[in-house]
């Protein structure tokens, strides 16, 4: 059996040249033609029981990361318009401090801030990031696309310390607040019949964490936290990122996820596929015609030919 599990992030309106989200009006037109053109399941509702959902049609699933508050202001409306299913999977930690993901974070603070120089004197720092010029405005992001990939090797830890010290040093950038939902939010989603999940407590690369204990902590603290706020266990892990190893999918089925989700970019082949490694395809903000061959396949696979 083949499942077409199609990935979100944001829907909204808001202009943001890093993280550009997916148009309402777009997001609107691809759930109108997949509950058109297949029958759109609850992807842990199915593979815990296959039998129960008998079509002719081709199966889709709809898929959103990391818990952004438009989510539940503009994605879900539009699901409960075409009576269409999906999975949430949020970043515990940032649910709980009411701030966006690590990652979103820094591409911000460094695009915004008017400081001139940053300094980061830690002993696990290399040489060139301990002094840094900064340089305000879109010249910023040379210096994001230098730091950030080091930044998702990092131990936790690390990586906290050397945030704190860029937030520190970088005063005049007010973080975001009130951009990813609340409890109550989840809830409500959770009441309404989506399905919650984890995408990790603090959303580091966990492949990349080489102490197990870290990567432990983090898949339970978000499946005990979520069991908290909305009494049901998560039965799904989503790698920030799309990041694991086999260190990652064993530690998740130890703490009783029961399925694991990638970034492939194709479908799911369910005989195929390892349950803890499942592949999805990612949707972005582009002209409808990218976006729907992306949705039937076409586009990812011709991209594969031309590479």
């Amino acid at each position: 059996m083949i499942i077409r599990n199609y990935l979100f992030h944001r829907v909204s309106d808001e202009k943001d040249p890093m993280w550009p989200p997916m148009k309402p009006a777009l997001f609107s037109a691809i759930i109108q033609y997949l509950t058109k053109n297949f029958q759109v399941v609850p992807l842990e509702h199915y593979l815990d029981d296959p039998g129960a959902y008998r079509t002719k049609k081709k199966l889709a699933t709809v898929l959103f990361d990391d818990g952004y508050k438009d989510n539940i202001e503009l994605a879900a409306p539009v699901l409960q318009k075409y009576k269409c299913p999906a999975s949430f999977y949020v970043v515990t930690d940032c649910i709980n401090r009411n701030i966006p993901t690590w990652t979103y974070m820094i591409d911000s603070v460094f695009r915004q801030t008017r400081k001139q120089k940053l300094t980061l004197m830690y002993e696990f720092v290399p040489e060139k990031f301990r002094l840094l010029p900064l340089r305000s405005g879109d010249s910023s992001g040379e210096m994001v696309k230098e730091i950030k990939p080091w930044l998702k090797k990092l131990t936790n830890p690390q990586r906290l310390a050397i945030m704190e010290s860029i937030l520190d040093q970088c005063n005049d950038v007010t973080i975001e607040r009130n951009k990813m939902m609340n409890w109550n939010d989840i809830r409500q989603l959770n009441t309404a019949g989506f399905i919650i999940g984890s995408h990790s407590h603090t959303h580091p690369m966990l492949a990349s964490l080489q102490d197990e204990s870290e990567i432990a902590d983090e898949l339970a603290i978000s499946a005990e936290t979520i069991f908290r706020m909305t009494g049901k266990m998560p039965a799904t892990i989503s790698y920030p990122i799309g990041n694991f190893d086999e260190r990652v999918t064993r530690l998740a089925k130890e703490k009783d996820y029961k399925y694991g989700m990638a970034v492939y970019q194709r479908f799911f082949r369910t005989r195929k596929n390892d349950m803890l490694t499942i592949p999805r395809v990612e949707l972005h903000q582009e002209p409808w015609w990218k976006v729907k061959m992306r949705i039937r396949g076409i586009y990812n696979s011709l991209r594969e030919v031309w590479v």
